[in-house]
C-alpha cells in the first residue's frame, strides 16, 4: 500500500511537471538559474514554483495585467534578468520589483504600459540596461534617471512619448546605447535630445536616416542665430536651407522652373499657396514641407551631401 502511494504521488507530480506552462533550468557550469513561463494569466501561484537562487526569469506571451508588489522579492539576492515581454502588462504596483538591488536587466517590452513611475526603480542601482519599447508610454517620471546611473542600455522606441526634459539624461553617466525612435515627437525636443546624447558620445540605434539631416540644420541654424527652440524663425531656416539643397541639386533645366522658389521660406509659400485649397496658414504650409521632405530627401543625399557632418 505504501508503494503505491508512493507510485502514485511520484505520477501526480510528473503529470503536474508536464501540464506546468513554467519550467526550471539550472546550469552548473556557469551556475545560473532560470525560471520560464508562458501563456500565464496571473502571477504569484507560479512564481512559487520557482528556486530562491534563481537568476534569470523570463515570462512572455501571457495575459497578465498587472504586477503585484513584492512579487520578485524572495529572488533579490539572485536575480540578476527580469524578462516580461509580450505579457499584457498595463500597470506594476509600487513596489513590483523592490528588493532586486542584484538586478541588471528589465525587459518589459512588448507590453501596454502607459506610464513609467519611479518607484519601480528604488535601490535597483544595479541596472544596466532597460528595455521599455513597443508599449503606449507617455511619460517617464524623471526621477528615474539619477537612480540608475549605471545605466548602459536604455531602449523605449516604438511608444507614445512627445517631449522629455533632455538634460535629465546627464544623470546616466554610463549610457553606451540608445533607441527613442518611433515616438510622436515635438519636433524641437526630438532635436535637443539628439544632440544632448551626441554630446555624452551616446551611440543611437534606430535612428530615422531621414531625419539626420534636419537634425543638423536644426542646430546650424540655432548656433548661427537664426532663432531659439521651439521658434518658427528655426523651422524657416531649416526650410530654407532644404530650398537651397534642392536647388543645388536640380539640373540646369530644373532650376530654371523653381528658381523664384529656390532662395527663401516666403518665397516657397506664395509659389505652393495658389494650390493650397485647404486654407494652411504659412506656418502650417512650413509644417507640411518638413512632414513631406523625407521622401525626397534620399535622392538628393545621393546627388549631393553639402551638409555632411563629416
Amino acid at each position: 500500500m505504501k508503494r503505491l502511494l508512493i507510485i502514485y504521488l511520484l505520477y501526480t507530480l510528473f503529470q503536474a511537471a508536464l501540464l506546468s506552462p513554467c519550467a526550471k533550468v539550472s546550469y552548473k557550469q556557469t551556475n545560473d538559474v532560470s525560471f520560464q513561463c508562458t501563456k500565464l494569466t496571473t502571477l504569484p501561484q507560479y512564481l512559487d514554483e520557482a528556486w530562491t537562487n534563481t537568476t534569470t526569469i523570463v515570462i512572455f506571451d501571457s495575459n497578465i495585467p498587472n504586477i503585484p508588489g513584492h512579487s520578485f522579492a524572495r529572488f533579490g539576492a539572485t536575480l540578476m534578468t527580469l524578462d516580461l515581454h509580450e505579457s499584457g502588462i498595463q500597470t506594476c504596483d509600487a513596489q513590483a520589483f523592490v528588493g532586486l538591488t542584484k538586478l541588471k536587466k528589465l525587459m518589459l517590452w512588448g507590453n501596454k504600459l502607459t506610464y513609467v513611475p519611479g518607484n519601480w526603480f528604488v535601490n535597483m542601482y544595479s541596472l544596466q540596461t532597460l528595455d521599455l519599447s513597443f508599449n503606449f508610454i507617455q511619460g517617464i517620471d524623471y526621477m528615474i534617471f539619477p537612480m540608475l546611473g549605471n545605466l548602459e542600455n536604455f531602449y523605449f522606441d516604438y511608444n507614445q512619448l512627445n517631449s522629455t526634459d533632455y538634460n535629465m539624461f546627464a544623470y546616466l553617466g554610463n549610457l553606451k546605447k540608445v533607441k527613442f525612435s518611433k515616438n510622436p515627437w515635438k519636433w524641437a525636443y526630438r532635436a535637443r535630445l539628439t544632440w544632448q546624447l551626441e554630446n555624452q558620445k551616446v551611440e543611437i540605434l534606430d535612428m530615422w536616416e531621414d531625419w539626420n539631416w534636419m537634425n543638423t540644420m536644426i542646430k546650424d541654424c540655432v548656433e548661427s542665430g537664426r532663432g531659439e527652440l521651439p521658434s518658427d524663425k528655426v523651422l524657416e531656416c531649416v526650410v530654407e536651407k532644404l530650398l537651397v539643397f534642392t536647388y543645388e541639386t536640380f539640373s540646369v533645366h530644373e532650376r530654371s522652373r523653381v528658381a523664384k522658389c529656390s532662395n527663401q521660406t516666403s518665397r516657397l509659400v506664395r509659389c505652393i499657396r495658389p494650390s493650397n485649397t485647404i486654407g494652411n496658414t504659412d506656418y502650417e504650409t512650413v509644417l507640411r514641407i518638413l512632414e513631406d521632405y523625407s521622401t525626397i530627401l534620399p535622392s538628393m543625399q545621393r546627388a549631393l551631401s553639402p551638409f555632411s557632418l563629416k
